[in-house]
């Protein structure tokens, strides 16, 4: 593996791991609101944070698909 595949690799896995943690919390947080103070408008927050959850996994495993191609074309031309 190139060092220049191997850091985008790397770099990837570390957006994916801070993406991960970050709503993870953000997760945990509407969660115990809505465990303990049930609120109507917590609905539409969920909602949000839903949806933003999935387009950044999506966005996240768009570029680890084509790191991994990276990878595989250059072994290919090794």
């Amino acid at each position: 593996m190139s060092p220049e595949s191997r850091g985008k690799l790397i770099a990837e896995a570390d957006l994916i791991s801070r993406f991960a943690e970050s709503y993870r919390r953000k997760f945990s947080t509407l969660i115990d609101r809505m465990n303990h103070h049930p609120d109507p408008n917590l609905d539409t927050v969920s909602l949000k944070l839903c949806v933003e959850a999935v387009d950044m996994m999506l966005a996240t495993q768009k570029h680890l698909a084509n790191a991994l191609c990276e990878l595989s074309i250059a072994r290919k031309a090794a």
